[in-house]
């Protein structure tokens, strides 16, 4: 007996086109999944302690008040510790000159 064919790719490509080839979808954000357990651990404290704080709105709605002013309302004693309620490190507030 002869031998049989194994294997054809005809009309297969027409096939594909009809509904056109389409690039794979792009996830936003890659899985973990399989990640090395250690490197995840490692991961979880920079993502959770780098956040910055959110600011109350009447703290820097004062430090922008004395930045105003020049500082004449509030002495250099008080800026600073509206500023360091406030966070001065991560958010930008108006500096007084």
């Amino acid at each position: 007996m002869a031998k049989s064919k194994n294997h054809t790719t005809h009309n297969q490509s027409r096939k594909w086109h009809r509904n056109g080839i389409k690039k794979p979808r792009s996830q936003r954000y890659e899985s973990l999944k399989g990640v090395d357990p250690k490197f995840l651990r490692n991961m979880l404290g920079p993502t959770s302690s780098s956040r910055c704080p959110v600011i109350h709105p009447h703290v820097y709605t004062a430090v922008t008040k004395v930045a105003q002013d020049g500082g004449e309302s509030i002495k250099s004693e008080g800026l600073k510790d509206l500023q360091s309620a406030a966070w001065g490190h991560c958010v930008a507030l108006p500096s007084v000159a």
